[in-house]
């Protein structure tokens, strides 16, 4: 019960899109990806598959270590940026995603390091290395807007904090699903709400579980605490890229669109999620070279 109170209000402060700053500009180069990235109008939505889609160019991670830009529909048309370089002591990066804070693009590597990447030549610096260990196969990592930190979780129910500020990295609680105390497995995908740079700013961290083939709350995040919103309606295996995109207008956040790259049936694809009810809906495969592992979207496209 005291889990579900606490979704129902994590809920209903999400819905009601909390106040955030204005972003930093995050615009880059032109690197063929869409207007969006070169501050153009991308027109905000398509319909033809039936519901809203966003219009927004996303960065892909590859499980053959490249990154790869593409637009939310059309995610068969994905073009390689590079092959990543600059790893030191990793020989993959296990997630990636955009610090709010700079607009630049992060990752974590399986040996721990982390790095700020260059999205327009994959070119990776390290920044950073975690003092804990990675444990598990398959991992989630996304910043913390309000912190400032990066959260990283994986399939084993690993949840750990690095502060950018302090260079310090936090074991938090294990993932569970109250009243159970067990480990929660499978949860490898991580994405926060209203993703501005005003650390008063509210943010609610989004989990997909792959054991479950679900959506889930994680909240307190620290504590390590999930409650489930909803199903993804597909059987998704443990590698998943998931990030939310926020839109705002004058200072305030005034809608929120996330997605998925998930593996279902052996086919890796990219999804439109529905955060309030788990709702994966396909909106295309990618390429049988791009075999997804992680996802982030630029800044400030809309």
């Amino acid at each position: 019960m005291r889990a579900w109170v606490m979704l129902a209000g994590v809920l209903a402060m999400a819905a009601a899109l909390l106040v955030a700053a204005p972003l930093g500009s995050a615009q880059r180069g032109d690197d063929g990806c869409g207007d969006a990235r070169r501050g153009g109008d991308r027109g905000g939505s398509d319909d033809r598959r039936g519901d809203r889609v966003a219009q927004l160019d996303v960065i892909g991670l590859t499980a053959d270590a490249r990154l790869i830009c593409f637009e939310t529909d059309e995610p068969e048309d994905a073009r390689t940026i590079g092959a990543l370089t600059g790893l030191m002591g990793d020989t993959r990066l296990v997630g990636i995603d955009y610090r709010p804070n700079g607009g630049a693009l992060y990752g974590v590597g399986n040996a721990g390091s982390v790095y700020t990447i260059n999205d327009d030549t994959a070119a990776a610096t390290k920044v950073g290395q975690l003092s804990v260990a990675l444990a598990g196969a398959s991992f989630g990592v996304d910043v913390n807007p309000a912190a400032d930190a990066l959260r990283i979780i994986s399939d084993t129910g690993q949840n750990l904090r690095f502060s950018f500020a302090a260079g310090t990295t936090t074991v938090d609680g294990t993932l569970t699903y109250p009243p159970a105390t067990t480990p929660a497995t499978g949860v490898t995908g991580a994405g926060y709400t209203n993703n501005d740079s005003d650390p008063n700013t509210a943010t609610t961290l989004y989990d997909v579980d792959s054991t479950l083939d679900q959506v889930a709350i994680q909240s307190p995040a620290n504590s390590g605490q999930l409650a489930a919103t909803g199903k993804l309606g597909v059987d998704t295996n443990s590698i998943i890229g998931f990030d939310i995109y926020s839109t705002i207008r004058n200072g305030t956040t005034v809608d929120l669109d996330a997605f998925a790259s998930l593996t279902v049936g052996g086919q890796s694809g990219f999804y439109a999620i529905t955060l309030f009810t788990g709702r994966a809906k396909s909106l295309g495969s990618f390429s049988s070279r791009n075999q997804v592992t992680g996802i982030a979207i630029p800044l400030n496209q809309l």
